[in-house]
């Protein structure tokens, strides 16, 4: 009897985690980087392309990011970042997420908010945020996701965006440095005679 109560503790979070709040990436770092629910979801039984689309449309210095179910279809859950397409072998997320709907959270993967993922189970056809590159640029990137259809153990993996190449977002390093050579100048035209 103990032995059984042994494992069936020990197990019981990898019964528990179907994770209606969301990527759970506070607990397993691990998903920021495979971007899959993996165990946490059981044995995958989504067949053929994924009946999703993700859209990216350049607003400024930002972007709009789309995630949108087919005409009939719906999803439960998503998990979502920016990665580099120069080397798909980097698996950090890039820039970050913000103004997301109020059923959506921003989630820390690589950098605060470089991931965005469901806080509920609900059914949903489409969800939309912002995403502001990295100061610094990282070439072209695409926006990469996780979508759960529902039940849990139906999602695809690796739905990704047409590839964008952003310009890098103003930092306050470049308005910093034209500010004190400006100060600089200053001070020699007013010290001169």
């Amino acid at each position: 009897m103990e032995v059984f109560l042994f494992f069936l503790l020990a197990l019981m979070p990898y019964c528990a985690l179907a994770y209606p709040s969301g990527a759970p990436v506070i607990r397993y770092p691990e998903v920021c980087i495979s971007m899959s629910p993996g165990r946490h979801h059981g044995n995958n039984t989504a067949s053929g392309s994924a009946p999703y689309t993700i859209t990216v449309s350049e607003m400024g210095k930002s972007f709009q990011v789309t995630i949108r179910a087919n005409q009939g279809v719906t999803f439960s859950g998503f998990f979502i970042q920016a990665r580099s397409q120069a080397d798909t072998s980097l698996t950090s997320a890039l820039g970050t997420f913000g103004d997301v709907p109020q059923d959506t959270k921003l989630l820390n993967c690589t950098s605060t908010a470089g991931a965005w993922s469901h806080s509920n189970d609900k059914n949903r056809t489409e969800v939309t945020a912002t995403w502001m590159p990295p100061s610094e640029s990282q070439g072209t990137i695409a926006f990469q996701a996780t979508i759960i259809r529902g039940p849990e153990n139906v999602y695809w993996e690796g739905v990704k965006s047409q590839p964008v190449t952003p310009s890098a977002a103003p930092g306050p390093a470049s308005s910093s440095v034209f500010f004190l050579t400006f100060a600089m100048l200053l001070a020699l035209m007013v010290g001169l005679p």
